[in-house]
């Protein structure tokens, strides 16, 4: 059956991919539908009629400032990582944070997702109010591949995708989010790891959000570990430690079919 939807994806670029992953991957927007595309493929096989989708992607340059003129047309909107933090006071990040809030209170059939700086900015500019605060995590680095603990509820959302409460990802962060007060009654926590009690915020048909990073495979966590490291000065052991385990299999994958699931169904 012909497919009757368009998806369209408004891909907020943070930052700036560097030589090596832009030459072979492209930009954020690119990574991003690297791994959505095949998800929504996926999703199509097993689905029907106007539950069938085509998925378009643009991506934004926030950095400086460009953002979609109008949001009619626009489905969800993703916000990539960057090497900044979500509360400098940089005019853009600052413009950013407005406009996410902007969009979440006033857009409410557009759908919200971030990864890791994206999580951060969607929590620092909604959550706020709710004792969030966005800051270096005393813990350090989390680096390379880790398992998510799952809450139960979260499972419970996506029972079709996932067989138990773990889910491996790919990670390149020293800001995390901690929340002082209780979140709001319909928003969740995801779930843990043992560093980051914070892994990502979901609230049915609005937001999903995650601390890690499913749009980067293995290459890309890998030249991303290798510049980070030469920028702040990382020792050799420690930089071998971090590859190392940015080389362990992830769930990229299942990540991509939830973030897809949660855009056509919430």
């Amino acid at each position: 059956m012909a497919i009757e939807n368009t998806l369209n994806i408004a891909v907020l670029n943070c930052g700036y991919t560097c030589q090596s992953i832009q030459e072979a991957r492209g930009q954020y927007h690119d990574l991003f539908g690297a791994i959505l595309q095949p998800a929504v493929e996926r999703a199509n096989r097993k689905a029907t009629g106007s539950r069938r989708v085509k998925l378009e992607i643009k991506g934004w340059d926030t950095v400086n400032q460009v953002y979609p003129q109008s949001l009619e047309d626009i489905d969800a909107i993703i916000i990539s990582g960057s090497p900044n933090s979500a509360y400098e006071k940089l005019e853009w990040i600052q413009t950013l944070n407005r406009f996410v809030a902007d969009v979440y209170r006033n857009y409410p059939a557009i759908k919200i997702y971030g990864s890791c700086f994206g999580h951060q900015v969607v929590c620092h500019a909604l959550f706020t109010n709710n004792g969030a605060v966005v800051t270096k995590d005393p813990a350090g680095w989390e680096l390379g591949v880790h398992s998510v603990q799952l809450t139960d509820y979260f499972v419970s959302r996506f029972p079709n995708l996932l067989d138990d409460n773990s889910l491996l990802l790919q990670y390149l962060h020293a800001d995390s989010v901690f929340f002082g007060e209780k979140l709001p009654e319909d928003v969740h926590v995801i779930g843990t790891t043992p560093q980051c009690k914070n892994q990502g915020v979901y609230q049915q048909g609005r937001l999903l959000t995650l601390q890690g990073h499913p749009e980067f495979d293995q290459f890309i966590e890998e030249e991303c570990l290798k510049l980070v490291g030469k920028r702040v000065g990382w020792q050799e052991t420690f930089l071998e430690d971090a590859l190392a385990a940015a080389r362990i299999e992830d769930d990229a994958s299942t990540a991509a079919d939830i973030i897809v699931q949660f855009f056509v169904e919430g």
